[in-house]
């Protein structure tokens, strides 16, 4: 009995099967690398949700929520666990940097006012 058999076609699927662990792998290591990132500052990356944010996370954005009226209209801020450490005027645009209490953390955080309202976070001084 005589069978035939193409060749290569044993050599295409295990191609094709290696270029999708790889395909996953890389989508794998590149999630987690953008979850990191996220997770370094959730809330002036603008996703303070779970995974990338605890608790402390999501109570310092409620926090700046309430706190941002006040530093919109440049008024003085007369809110319990918030410092302002910092105003400064560039670019059109109002800089305060703010020390707030959370959840027994002090974090600090410059808040840019112009068109939008931004925030980073740095370091308290």
């Amino acid at each position: 009995m005589l069978v035939l058999t193409e060749r290569g076609s044993d050599r295409d699927g295990k191609r094709r099967r290696i270029a999708a662990l790889l395909v996953v792998l890389g989508g794998l290591i590149g999630s987690w690398g953008v979850g990191s990132v996220l997770a370094s500052d959730p809330i002036g990356y603008g996703v303070p949700i779970w995974p990338f944010a605890d608790t402390a996370d999501r109570a310092e954005n409620a926090l700046l929520s309430s706190v941002v009226p006040a530093v919109r209209s440049g008024m003085p801020l007369n809110h319990a666990g918030v410092e302002v450490l910092r105003r400064t005027s560039a670019y059109g645009s109002a800089f305060w940097t703010l020390k707030l209490q959370v959840d027994g953390e002090t974090r600090c955080r410059e808040v840019a006012v112009g068109l939008d309202v931004t925030s980073r976070r740095v370091a308290c001084s």
